[in-house]
């Protein structure tokens, strides 16, 4: 899991960010169009519940602490423990509207990682205006929301490409 996030952490910041600064330089620096790491926190949880947790703090504090004193951008401190909260709360939220708290890997449904993805996302955008403002901020919660969704939709489209391709190749090896 802390491989995956600090990859996609790292293609966020290596090649989203840049092209994001010459393609929309107005926008603020302390948000992604497409924050790929949000998708990965939505899978560590769905599949690994309350631990997914716990394997992805060390990697996402480790992505903040480069964040913030690589780039000298000021982020709070408890914004990467409120962004992976958020997101077991948006778990624990479907699967209580569901009726079920028990997921294995065999049961894998896309559109139910969408719909905790959106609600994380709302949810995270609401977090991390809150610490930044101290009070809700529109902009901050539509460009969070905005690019953590999109980042789930591009890391399940990656996903889902990876298995159908591997399942081609599984026919000719």
């Amino acid at each position: 899991m802390s491989v995956g996030y600090i990859s996609a952490y790292t293609i966020t910041s290596g090649l989203v960010m840049p092209l994001q600064k010459i393609l929309a330089p107005q926008l603020p620096i302390v948000f992604s169009v497409v924050f790929l790491p949000h998708g990965i926190r939505v899978l560590a949880v769905y599949f690994l519940g309350w631990r997914g947790l716990l394997y992805l703090l060390p990697s996402s504090y480790l992505m903040w602490a480069t964040t913030v004193y690589g780039n000298s951008i000021d982020l709070a401190v408890l914004s990467p423990l409120a962004s992976l909260g958020v997101v077991y709360v948006a778990v624990r939220m479907v699967q209580t509207y569901r009726g079920s708290c028990n997921k294995d890997v065999f049961n894998f449904s896309w559109k139910e990682c969408l719909i905790i993805a959106a609600i994380a996302s709302v949810l995270n955008g609401i977090a991390l205006s809150m610490l930044y403002d101290s009070e809700i901020n529109w902009i901050l919660i539509i460009g969070y929301s905005s690019g953590d969704m999109a980042g789930q939709i591009v890391l399940l489209m990656l996903m889902i490409s990876l298995m159908r391709i591997t399942r081609k190749l599984s026919k000719f090896i």
